[in-house]
């Protein structure tokens, strides 16, 4: 048993984590983050494609998925405004890019990870890699008990172990397991922010294929997410900014069966439909092929021509007039079949979690276990692509050690 009893053990060395280590050091608290990986930060090192999109300009409750009186809470606690400032006066310099998405003016992730390593140990906390915490008991303490056998005790403990995605990068079922030995109940982790497997074979004739497009999520035959931007077209089915930015919406539905989706490849249009009709009136004389030369990607343009059921060899003018209307109407709505999202080493967050109706909102402290704190990807929250999931991390950390530091 290690001698020294610490005022906070904290249980991963992620972003939630080293936040919440470096404001409870700073304010006097004797704290350890027990990290079970060689080093720190490994997941903030692969965010963003290994730039860190650490924050957005538009953070705000609508970007998030799970319980919105918490996401609403911490963001009140924790702002864009508050989390630029914080970063900045950690010294890094920051720019922003389009959508509001905030990075390192370095372009690489090793500086975001750096800068908080160090302002952790600066501000007096401690950091233990190589120790894996695989129980943890409460009695008038916290016991810890790493996977070496050593023991750690703390009058305070805080669950930062992030989710089971992205296992490479450290993503583990350990923190549900610890959560669960303390009282709490967790709803099954998913994959999120992964791409999508379709049910369409015939997607994957357009393998490589690059395209601006809105996506759509449909249960009950109402639009329940959408997404705007770039979708690439896979073996599987579709990946990119826009499959990513509904995937979750597809993770939590897929528990009831296959999920039915809609993609518009003119999203940039008002009314896509009066468009074609228009295009159609006006190149009447063209066969299929050409009149979707100039709008669509050559090799999308002949899947849908086949999909639509137009004569290859007969102009617009000659199709059948239930032709002309699926012309007009599919590329705006074309049905597609979710059936899976990618496999958890393709997940860069997780739909599920522990039960968020057993943390209190304000402060992120166990309502099952006093004392406790659980923060970050651990509960069951998820944002959207584009910086949004670092930054409910960074805002639940700050949010916990301000209740952490108060005197009991």
């Amino acid at each position: 048993m290690n001698s020294v009893i610490y005022d906070v053990i904290i249980i991963g060395a992620g972003a939630s984590g080293l936040v919440c280590a470096r404001e409870c050091a700073r304010h006097g608290q004797k704290t350890l983050v027990l990290e079970k990986e060689s080093s720190a930060a490994r997941k903030i090192l692969v965010s963003g494609n290994g730039r860190c999109n650490l924050t957005n300009s538009r953070v705000s409750p609508a970007h998030y998925y799970g319980n919105a009186e918490l996401v609403r809470n911490a963001l009140t606690h924790f702002p864009y405004q508050a989390a630029y400032a914080y970063f900045t006066d950690l010294g890094l310099l920051l720019v922003e890019e389009g959508l509001g998405r905030i990075f390192p003016a370095t372009g690489k992730s090793t500086a975001v990870a750096e800068t908080l390593k160090l302002a952790v140990l600066e501000a007096g906390a401690q950091i233990r890699t190589n120790t894996e915490a695989v129980r943890v008991k409460k009695g008038k303490l916290f016991t810890v008990t790493a996977a070496n056998a050593e023991r750690f005790e703390a009058r305070k403990l805080v669950l930062a172990c992030g989710s089971c995605a992205y296992p490479q990068a450290g993503g583990t079922q350990r923190g549900y397991e610890l959560a669960k030995m303390l009282g709490h109940s967790v709803n099954t982790p998913r994959p999120a922010l992964s791409g999508l497997c379709l049910k369409e074979t015939a997607f994957a004739r357009l393998t490589g294929i690059r395209s601006q497009v809105r996506v759509s999520v449909l249960e009950n035959n109402r639009v329940s997410d959408s997404a705007e931007g770039e979708i690439l077209f896979t073996n599987y089915g579709i990946n990119g900014p826009a499959a990513l930015n509904v995937s979750s919406a597809v993770s939590r539905a897929l528990k009831h069966g296959n999920v039915a989706m809609e993609i518009n490849f003119f999203p940039q249009l008002a009314d896509g439909p009066a468009f074609l009709k228009a295009r159609a009136e006006r190149y009447a004389g063209r066969k299929p092929k050409d009149f979707f030369a100039g709008i669509l990607h050559e090799n999308l343009a002949n899947l849908l021509i086949d999909f639509i059921g137009l004569r290859k060899t007969i102009p617009i003018s000659g199709q059948t007039l239930h032709t002309l209307e699926r012309m007009c109407t599919i590329p705006c709505r074309w049905p597609a079949t979710a059936t899976a999202l990618r496999p958890w080493n393709e997940a860069m967050a997780a739909t599920g979690g522990v039960k968020t109706e057993e943390i209190n909102y304000n402060t992120f402290e166990s309502l099952k276990c006093p004392n406790l704190y659980i923060t970050g990807e651990l509960l069951d929250v998820d944002g959207k692509s584009g910086g949004f999931n670092l930054h409910f991390a960074w805002a639940c950390g700050f949010t916990a050690a301000g209740a952490l530091s108060k005197e009991n």
